[in-house]
């Protein structure tokens, strides 16, 4: 019998910054991203949202001072990881189906955990619940599960001079492609695209998994030399980059170079029909950003 998936779409990520003003900034102002919601936060912590057309990416920060339980976790990560990528969340089929499959499945979870937000502006409450995987059965990624009681955020994009039209698919470091694959499936239920397989090239084997109008690109180093090895030696396993389709690669490499932003020429994807421009990860507050262009 297949695997029922409990996850249906990439809703968010998250990205831990040392300031949300001067990340948000930074992306807004410089690299041009669209607005998905301004600055606001909770007890002790604070983020911003970069519209990413089909999901958004999360600018949070811890206040120094706060002793607020997700205050101090938001902290800790940030003193032992810096800025990057942090979290990776999906939006579940239905929450509670999410939650009796896990356990059927015995992967182990925290939740769910019921949050809320009023706006401090508007003084609208909204309310959501979240579900916390045990790293374990992602192959060393940071997720959880996201379902809205009431929208929290809508994504309404602001103006965009990127011209982003979606988050293309999410980079993950793994030490053995097949292993990793075998626990997404079997965990969460999302499986390997077989007839997207790709061999090796560039001291590398990847694996596609697709999710909602994304996919997951699982990439395990084979040769002990090359751009990707050395960076994975240094990170680890886990969320490596994300890469976000453009209308026009040529056009946004332009701009962002016109802003003084270190980006790569545009150059094939391993992916057919496909180009690719790399945005330097100190540029981004640590987070690593291919932009793709698809023929």
């Amino acid at each position: 019998m297949a695997t029922m998936a409990v996850v249906k779409r990439i809703d968010h990520l998250m990205a831990l910054v040392g300031d949300v003003g001067a990340a948000f900034e930074t992306y807004t102002e410089r690299l041009g991203f669209g607005v998905a919601w301004q600055r606001g936060g909770g007890d002790g912590w604070e983020s911003a949202g970069v519209f990413l057309g089909n999901a958004n990416l999360e600018l949070l920060s811890a206040e120094a001072e706060s002793a607020g339980p997700t205050a101090t976790f938001f902290r800790n990560a940030f003193e032992s990881r810096g800025e990057g990528l942090f979290m990776l969340a999906f939006e579940p089929v239905e929450i509670e189906d999410a939650v009796a499959a896990l356990r059927e499945r015995n992967v182990s979870f925290l939740g769910p955990v019921a949050q809320s937000h009023v706006d401090p502006i508007t003084g609208a409450t909204s309310s959501w619940r979240n579900i916390f995987v045990d790293r374990a059965a992602t192959a060393g990624v940071s997720a959880f599960l996201c379902q809205y009681d009431s929208r929290r955020y809508p994504q309404f994009g602001g103006e965009d001079t990127l011209k982003v039209k979606k988050l293309d698919h999410v980079i993950i470091a793994t030490e053995d492609v097949g292993n990793a694959a075998e626990l997404w499936e079997n965990n969460l239920g999302l499986k390997v695209d077989k007839s997207m397989d790709r061999p090796l090239g560039a001291g590398f084997k990847a694996a596609r998994i697709p999710i909602g109008d994304s996919f997951l690109e699982l990439v395990q180093p084979v040769a002990r030399e090359g751009r990707f090895y050395e960076q994975f030696q240094q990170r680890g396993e886990g969320m490596f980059s994300i890469s976000v389709e453009v209308e026009d690669l040529d056009e946004a490499v332009s701009f962002l170079k016109g802003k003084g932003v270190k980006v790569s020429e545009p150059e094939p994807s391993i992916w057919p029909g496909a180009r690719l421009a790399r945005i330097n990860r100190e540029y981004a507050h640590g987070v690593s950003i291919q932009l793709i262009e698809r023929k």
